[in-house]
């Protein structure tokens, strides 16, 4: 971003050069209101330029006021220009703008640019046939490369950025999800967990982690083939989906192994949590689905706080309690430094 911007300054500063030109030039401004008028827009640029290159990135706001500021000075340096042929083929300096709309502010403040731009390509056409300047036909010509690049080409460019983005958050989804289920896959979970522990949460706020686990996965898949396998783990993550909150993530970590990550605002929820994935009796057709849960929690806030440790513990409950046979949920709470 920094020779970007540096970039984008040297550009604004660029049109002093490129002023003190046209002034002179026998295309350019006549009179003293127009030079006036003209010579404003440059310098005004001067300054924009500067404080691109000595101040930070501009946030949003102020990169959507930069847009609409360059377009309008733009189009009335432009204006000021003596013939039709310059007036028109300043504007082409606007298709700059489109592309810095396109790259970094996305097709909303495109758009705004796209319309402020036709508008003032169509307002000057008709300004001079208005002033018996030129035909509409003699200015095809000029406009329409005008259109072209200061329209159409930014269009282009924010379609195939449009696509690509698309397809690198296609990507980036398939990448942490599972595709038999539509769960989170390992990668996806532990992704929002990063993101989530990242976010700042509250130091009082719990994490539950239940782990599930199909009981007799193998001889289903042996007796019923690998499609009612295939079944029966849709089935398991549309009962997860359909019974855990909004917020709580779901993923499907392993084989027939499942993840229920739950954030609490405290030690008194748990046990509601505990019971949303308890309570889980999924079908497929006539069979019915037995589950063995382990689950673990923790206060997000102590210091040797550690979702991979609390995973672990919560897989070990689980396979406690498929030794044990019981079919029941068992809960853990990771030691602290408070007991």
């Amino acid at each position: 971003m920094g020779r970007l911007k540096i970039a984008i300054g040297l550009l604004c500063m660029s049109m002093v050069v490129l002023g003190m030109v046209v002034q002179f030039h026998p295309l350019g401004p006549r009179g003293l209101w127009p030079r006036s008028i003209q010579a404003a827009t440059w310098i005004s640029a001067f300054f924009v330029g500067v404080c691109w290159m000595v101040c930070p990135w501009p946030g949003r706001r102020w990169a959507i006021a930069f847009v609409f500021w360059a377009d309008a000075a733009t189009a009335i340096a432009a204006a000021m220009c003596s013939s039709p042929a310059s007036r028109l083929g300043a504007t082409n300096h606007m298709a700059l703008i489109g592309i810095f709309a396109a790259f970094v502010l996305g097709w909303r403040v495109l758009v705004g640019h796209c319309v402020f731009a036709s508008i003032a390509i169509t307002a000057i056409t008709l300004w001079n046939v208005h002033a018996d300047a030129a035909t509409l036909f003699g200015q095809y010509i000029y406009n329409a490369p005008a259109f072209s690049n200061v329209v159409l080409l930014p269009i282009i460019i924010q379609t195939v950025i449009e696509g690509g983005r698309r397809a690198l958050w296609g990507t980036a989804f398939e990448a942490h999800r599972d595709p038999l289920t539509g769960l989170l896959n390992r990668r996806g979970v532990q992704s929002a967990i990063d993101y989530t522990l990242g976010s700042g949460r509250q130091p009082t706020a719990v994490m539950a982690v239940a782990v599930l686990d199909i009981d007799r996965f193998k001889q289903l898949n042996d007796n019923y083939g690998h499609g009612a396998g295939d079944s029966t783990l849709k089935a398991v993550a549309d009962a997860l989906l359909a019974n855990i909150r909004r917020n709580d993530l779901a993923a499907r970590v392993g084989g027939d192994e499942f993840m229920v990550v739950a954030f609490l605002h405290g030690a008194r929820d748990v046990e509601q949590a505990v019971q949303r994935v308890r309570c889980l009796r999924p079908k497929v057709g006539d069979l019915k689905v037995s589950l063995s849960v382990g689950v673990a929690w923790a206060f997000m806030g102590e210091p040797d706080f550690n979702f991979d440790s609390l995973a672990r513990q919560a897989d070990l409950r689980l396979y406690e309690n498929k030794r044990q046979r019981s079919g029941s949920a068992e809960t853990l709470r990771l030691a602290s430094s408070e007991e």
